[in-house]
């Protein structure tokens, strides 16, 4: 998912930066403005391909515990879950600080989503 996510929005960026860029002024882009776009194309792809790879990390870190016996499988799979709802609903918080909503509505609608998907 990290490295699907990584090249699929660098790829994807890449393009759409460059060419809103030579839109914008005739194809007459100066060089520092090229490199800049890479720059930001390459953290906004790393960006994409951490978030997934972190969060699957985070519900995965029960997992770990159980082959060398620190916990049951059973409480693995429960504190799996409950990470991985704890992070859809915190992402949801974030999303709607960002929008300048409701939080708290649209972390219910994440951990609504999630439920449903999971």
């Amino acid at each position: 998912m990290g490295l699907s996510g990584f090249f699929g929005a660098l790829m994807a960026e890449r393009e759409r930066h460059l060419r809103e860029m030579e839109v914008a002024t005739n194809n007459n882009v100066d060089s520092i403005h090229y490199e800049a776009a890479r720059f930001v194309t390459f953290y906004v792809a790393f960006i994409d391909g951490l978030s997934p790879a972190l969060t699957a990390m985070i519900s995965l870190m029960p997992f770990f515990l159980v082959p060398v016996g620190l916990m049951p499988i059973w409480n693995a799979y429960v504190i799996s879950l409950t990470l991985s709802f704890a992070t859809l609903f915190l992402l949801g918080i974030y999303l709607g600080k960002v929008a300048k909503e409701n939080g708290w509505f649209y972390g219910v609608a994440m951990l609504t989503v999630g439920a449903f998907t999971h």
